[in-house]
């Protein structure tokens, strides 16, 4: 639409944030445009679809943010609010409006220390060995053993497995948008990999694919993800197996791989991020007896292992009890 800065100004949101989607919708993958427009449809537009961009104040942005926390949760604030802040900055930029926006300086309330759930070495061996029979078990078997987003499982064909190597190609994702199927790229092009399925696994895939004949395609054949899913966990469900969900699986495995030495930025790589701060925030489960680990390392290394290997050679006098009293 052929606009001038001063039409464009006169516009009200709903309408700037039509031309926005109907744009992006160009050039962003449909499941992004999907939560775009989802936001502002649920969220922003009833607030602020009416009002231009001048007529939007900060502190009554400030007010409504502050209550789409209690109503929606942190997360769809967040999300809403980006949102609305992306349309408005797009709009300044493709009209050249030199106008500040009143969505930025807008703050949300402190994040919470996120705590992902994860399974221990001993409960995830037990849900693997429990889902033996299930109709998706190489689905289960590849996020317990490769750590992929459940997309990018999804999204497997039985050709991506090399079975001499053990080879997965990760090249796209599944998704499901309001009951709809679609292929997409992967979520990055770090995400685009090569991993390598440990023997245990590997080899009981080539049992299920022989045993179903030697199919091609999808790994979950016809079925669309949510019924994957779903069939996934009654299967757990009904056979008392540790459930945490498919995306709780790939935390599991980063904590394990971790926790087991793996150096973070190779879980990081494997993982498919373009960058190792996500793994410390959502991955990198830090248990007791992790902890314990690394603390013998240290000792062993610098500091000696017990107190005599430390304090050796040093006269360490009794304390006095009036000297307590003075340090207290």
């Amino acid at each position: 639409m052929k606009l001038t800065a001063e039409q464009a100004l006169a516009l009200p949101l709903g309408e700037l944030a039509t031309l926005y989607i109907e744009e992006k919708s160009a050039r962003k993958k449909a499941d992004t445009v999907y939560g775009y427009r989802s936001s502002l449809r649920r969220n922003v537009l009833p607030r602020w679809g009416s009002l231009t961009i001048p007529e939007i104040d900060r502190d009554d942005l400030q007010a409504w943010l502050d209550e789409l926390v209690i109503e929606r949760g942190r997360g769809g604030a967040e999300k809403a609010m980006k949102t609305l802040r992306q349309v408005i900055n797009w709009a300044r930029k493709k009209w050249n409006l030199y106008i500040l926006n009143p969505a930025e300086g807008v703050e949300l309330p402190e994040k919470p220390v996120i705590k992902t759930e994860t399974l221990t070495q001993r409960r995830l061996k037990r849900a693997i060995r429990g889902m033996v029979g299930c109709p998706h078990e190489g689905t289960f078997i590849i996020s317990a053993a490769l750590g992929v987003r459940p997309s990018e499982n999804y999204y497997l064909h039985w050709e991506h497995i090399d079975w001499r190597s053990g080879m997965v190609k990760i090249r796209g994702a599944l998704l499901q948008i309001a009951g709809s199927v679609y292929e997409s790229t992967t979520k990055t092009k770090h995400s685009e990999r090569d991993l390598y399925l440990p023997p245990w696994a590997l080899d009981r895939l080539h049992e299920i694919w022989v045993n179903l004949g030697r199919p091609k395609g999808r790994i979950i054949g016809d079925a669309k993800p949510s019924k994957v899913y779903r069939t996934l966990k009654r299967w757990a469900i009904d056979n008392r197996l540790p459930w945490i969900g498919m995306k709780n699986l790939r935390h599991t495995w980063a904590s394990i791989a971790a926790a087991s030495g793996v150096t973070i930025e190779v879980v990081a790589a494997m993982l498919g991020h373009s960058n190792i701060n996500t793994c410390y925030r959502y991955y990198l489960a830090l248990t007791k007896a992790t902890m314990k680990r690394a603390q013998r390392k240290v000792a062993r290394t610098i500091l000696g292992k017990t107190s005599d290997d430390m304090y050796r050679g040093v006269i360490i006098p009794m304390p006095q009890r009036e000297d307590l009293a003075i340090a207290a």
